[in-house]
């Protein structure tokens, strides 16, 4: 690896005091095999004025199964055909479905983070997440009870509640992944014994009357299959009752929709009747006035529903032409949905029908209406200006650098993507997160003493504004793809021109060989506003100098290995640090070519770390 001056290593040695955080994110959805599917798709329901509303994106379900219990706890075979059971039904739901089993605490806890790290991010996503298996509720000294969901190598609280509460997963920190979650609507289902109400569930009896506009809003819901002390048998009549309900049993008032509310009752009723009264669920929305006035919601086939067809009333031909002129030439299904749900005899309604086949079944694709071209500049309302990198080929690496930098690889970039014309900005990051940690203050100065961690929260909170792009940080390949810019050499371009660093970063010019801790503070080195040297071929500002930059992949000390399609590389390797590039102006040139990387700790704080964005248009 290319390693900084010995004395720059000894100044980063004092300066950094906090530890390494880990958070491995090498998280995969499993594809299996058997039982019909539906692609994912866009789910619509039909509020109150008959029209239909666009209510969720993509669906997502999480399904964990715990059978194989090693630490004194009874196995559970019949989890295993359970989870089996409601993947196939919710697959028929249109859900891509995540199957973890026989986790361990630590799995356990990871697949709950990365679940939601990568898909709970987008607010137009619908979360599910079902947990069979063990639970337990214990009474602390405060006299508190509390649920926990048990992994495979959690002991019996009866013979070390000490290692139980260090290895089970409490409710407390379940409904902190609740929160999380940006995502409108989550509804989270335990088959395991534990007190729902331990997380302070609020409800209503009352079915709703029928689907309204207040069902979009946020919602956070839970079910358990039982209530404390219970025992919840191994052949689960909480998954056949789940499963029945969403296939149709639990619309209560026969709309077409299946609601979380509806299904709380659902099962309330059927698992205390067939477990003749032994069994109790508990049901609920977290209790947040933010979380708690939507409700989940299953759409179900049109020939499940028993709604009533609509009584005809008058037509006035003029209206009608009307409304068709307006939307016969649009791309966007929901047109035709309004007007079949207008006129669903009208004169246009065969015409309607096969557009809405034709726009529903096409593959999805980017809106584009014209494909922005290389150094393409756009500020969405985030108010971060973002430079259009094409996609394209280059060599990754460098012969002439250190170990980390080899074996040099052909990448290639097939798609192309936005990134920040410019680092992050104080002013950027004060919008967003409402303080400024930075050391150098200015409000177009980039945003420095942020962690890796940190950078993830801004930009969770950046994509719930939902201004039309999805943001996360660059992976390494797009990080030095983008910095080259169809260069070769060790910078893309003149140094001194385009990069703040070490020797031109403070009051004075200082030489690079006589690196020194004190100089660099007497002459008052520090960082600069963005965009005041020259830019790359791409338009981009300070990928050299300034502030190094965060990626999003885990550090490994070679490319042996790496995946040569530009994706971030998050298996293998100790995962303990994140890499940094781009050098800043604490550092040597050698530090700012274009391949040379760093590695950090992703909870590391120091006033020479920052990052820009990477950005794709939703679709």
């Amino acid at each position: 690896m290319n390693k900084p001056h010995p004395s720059v290593r000894a100044a980063l040695s004092a300066l950094i005091l906090l530890p390494a955080l880990l958070y491995p994110t090498n998280f995969k959805t499993v594809a299996r095999q058997g039982g019909p599917t539906r692609d994912l798709e866009t789910v619509s329901i039909k509020v109150e004025d008959g029209k239909f509303v666009k209510l969720y994106e993509k669906s997502y379900a999480l399904v964990i199964g715990a059978s194989e219990y090693t630490a004194g706890w009874a196995k559970l075979p019949g989890v295993r055909e359970d989870i089996k059971a409601v993947e196939r039904a919710l697959q028929r739901q249109g859900f891509q479905v995540t199957v973890e089993t026989e986790p361990n605490a630590e799995r356990l806890e990871k697949t709950f983070k990365d679940f939601i790290r990568l898909y709970g991010m987008e607010i137009n996503n619908r979360l599910l997440l079902y947990f069979a298996g063990h639970g337990h509720t214990m009474r602390h000294a405060s006299g508190e009870e509390m649920g926990y969901i048990v992994p495979v190598d959690a002991p019996r609280p009866d013979r070390d509640p000490v290692g139980f509460r260090v290895k089970a997963l409490n409710m407390g920190q379940i409904e902190r992944y609740a929160l999380d979650i940006q995502s409108k609507h989550a509804l989270f289902l335990f088959d395991s014994c534990f007190s729902g109400s331990l997380l302070g569930l609020s409800r209503s009896r009352a079915i709703p009357d029928s689907i309204t506009y207040k069902t979009t809003e946020h919602v956070r819901q839970f079910i358990a299959s039982g209530s404390a002390d219970e025992k919840v048998p191994d052949a689960s009549i909480f998954r056949r009752q789940f499963v029945e309900g969403i296939e149709g049993e639990a619309d209560g008032n026969k709309d077409g929709y299946v609601t979380g509310m509806e299904l709380g009752e659902f099962l309330q009723v059927k698992v205390i009747n067939y477990s003749k009264n032994t069994q109790h669920p508990q049901y609920g929305k977290i209790r947040n006035p933010h979380l708690d006035k939507g409700d989940f919601v299953f759409a179900l086939p049109k020939t499940m529903s028993s709604t009533p067809p609509p009584t005809p009333t008058p037509v006035d031909p003029a209206q009608e032409l009307a409304f068709w002129n307006s939307i016969q030439n649009s791309a966007d299904p929901e047109d035709f949905r309004d007007y079949l749900s207008r006129y669903p005899t009208g004169l246009y309604a065969g015409i309607a029908r096969r557009k809405l086949t034709a726009l529903t079944s096409a593959p999805p694709t980017r809106p584009s209406p014209a494909r922005p071209t290389a150094g393409s500049v756009t500020r969405p309302r985030s108010g971060i200006e973002l430079v259009y990198i094409p996609a394209g080929e280059f060599m990754m690496g460098a012969e002439n650098g250190g170990a980390d930098e080899k074996p040099v690889q052909r990448v290639t970039i097939r798609d192309g993507f936005w990134m920040g014309k410019y680092e992050v900005t104080q002013a950027q990051w004060t919008a967003v997160m409402g303080s400024n940690p930075s050391n150098f203050k200015g409000d177009n100065l980039p945003v420095e003493s942020v962690s890796w961690d940190d950078a993830q929260q801004f930009i969770q909170k950046l994509n719930a504004q939902n201004d039309g792009f999805s943001y996360r940080l660059p992976t390494e390949a797009e990080w030095e793809y983008a910095c080259r810019a169809g260069t070769t050499g060790d910078y893309a371009g003149q140094l001194d021109a385009m990069g703040w660093y070490y020797e031109n970063a403070g009051d004075t010019r200082l030489k690079d060989s006589e690196w020194s801790y004190d100089k660099l503070k007497a002459n008052n080195n520090r960082t600069h506003p963005v965009g005041s040297k020259q830019p790359n071929g791409f338009g981009l500002y300070d990928m050299h100098g300034n502030v190094w930059e965060w990626c999003e992949d885990w550090y490994h000390d070679s490319y042996a290995g790496a995946s040569v399609d530009g994706s971030a590389w998050l298996s293998g390797g100790e995962q303990k640090y994140r890499v940094v590039r781009g050098g800043s102006w604490f550092f040597l040139a050698s530090n700012l070519r274009s391949a040379d990387r760093y590695f950090v700790g992703p909870g590391v704080r120091l006033n020479f770390y920052g990052f820009r964005v990477v950005a794709f248009a939703r679709s």
